[in-house]
């Protein structure tokens, strides 16, 4: 789990650089522009910053980037050391501890390692400049260059991304330090060093690989959905609900998903009047009912008699309940189908048998 929250929180600190006249003053909303615009992004530099995700265990991350390549050290307290590189084609990670090694060598160029820093900065800002209040707190010093500071408060209680502070360098739009806390949990990410002037040797961007280390080489393609038929997920499942082909709605796809502990689960994607419209997930849930968990930005739904939940989350939007000993998850693709809409389709569902 700590491996996911390391991954995840890496992509939040990673922002566009481009160059600006340091001394122009602008508003909140203007500093965020300027990280988004197209502008030519820091092509090689190094650093290095500190996580803490606020169980005690502040992880150090050493970083050199050059033209697309990424090396990253992580380190704990608790005694974690993994080497990650991005060489553009393929990423190795290799967990020093535990002596083993992963080689994913089929990066797409969507895939999250190949992102650049800009795109992945979208991913960040695009998420609060409509569910966020955002506000100039000054300017501050960190890592020795000059940054804005800036407030994002969230306009909801509980929100899943909540309350934010950033610090943007001036010059070269990087986050340079960043907090984030919702309900009791905080996270903040800040840059100790960071050299746009440094020397990046090609050399590290390869690992050395220990002879007596276990390596495995993951195809990334391996884990993309399968297309299937109804009959093979019911092979897989037994008999389960799915959405009445009638009104316009339409079966499109039937796809195996890579599920949790290699249990089965399907997607059914289906079309209103051949616009994307509804994913349905069905797969049978864990036992002591994990994947129903909590969440702070899920309210209470009734559907088809019984308590399932509901989340809306900018233009995501998802439905979920459990029935007869399976789990089922609504996406819902089409700006025309609201909640009230699903829940009456939920009623006229039919199974597969």
């Amino acid at each position: 789990m700590k491996k996911v929250i390391y991954s995840a929180a890496l992509v939040l600190t990673l922002v566009l650089g481009a160059c600006s006249d340091p001394s122009v003053n602008y508003s909140p909303q203007e500093v965020i522009d300027q990280v988004l615009q197209d502008t030519a992004a820091v092509s090689s530099y190094a650093g290095e910053y500190v996580m803490d995700i606020g169980d005690g265990d502040v992880i150090t991350i050493k970083e050199w980037v050059k033209d697309g390549k990424r090396r990253i050290e992580l380190s704990s307290e608790a005694g974690e050391h993994i080497v990650t590189v991005n060489d553009g084609q393929s990423m190795t990670m290799f967990d020093v501890k535990a002596n083993t090694v992963q080689v994913y060598d089929s990066l797409g160029t969507d895939s999250l390692p190949n992102q650049s820093p800009k795109e992945q900065a979208q991913v960040l800002l695009n998420m609060v400049e409509d569910t966020h209040e955002i506000s100039m707190a000054g300017e501050e010093e960190i890592a020795g260059r000059e940054t804005y500071h800036i407030v994002a408060e969230s306009l909801e209680e509980n929100s899943l991304m909540g309350d934010m502070e950033i610090w943007v360098d001036k010059e070269k739009w990087l986050i340079l330090k960043m907090i984030s806390s919702s309900g009791d949990i905080a996270m903040t990410t800040e840059y100790k060093t960071i050299d746009y002037k440094s020397e990046v040797e090609d050399a590290l961007f390869t690992v050395d690989i220990p002879q007596d280390a276990t390596v495995e080489t993951i195809d990334t393609e391996s884990y993309l959905p399968k297309q299937v038929t109804l009959e093979d997920a019911k092979v897989a499942l037994g008999s389960f609900l799915v959405f009445k082909e009638e009104n316009g709605i339409a079966l499109a796809t039937v796809e195996e998903m890579v599920g949790v502990e290699e249990r089965p689960e399907f997607a059914l994607n289906y079309t209103l009047d051949g616009e994307s419209s509804l994913s349905l997930s069905v797969f049978k849930p864990l036992a002591g009912g994990a994947d129903m968990e909590t969440d702070p930005t899920e309210e209470k739904l009734m559907i088809r008699g019984v308590e399932g939940k509901k989340i809306e989350m900018k233009s995501f939007r998802y439905v979920q309940w459990e029935e007869n000993g399976l789990q089922y998850g609504i996406i819902i693709n089409s700006p025309d189908i609201t909640f009230d809409d699903v829940v009456k389709l939920a009623e006229q569902m039919e199974l597969v048998q």
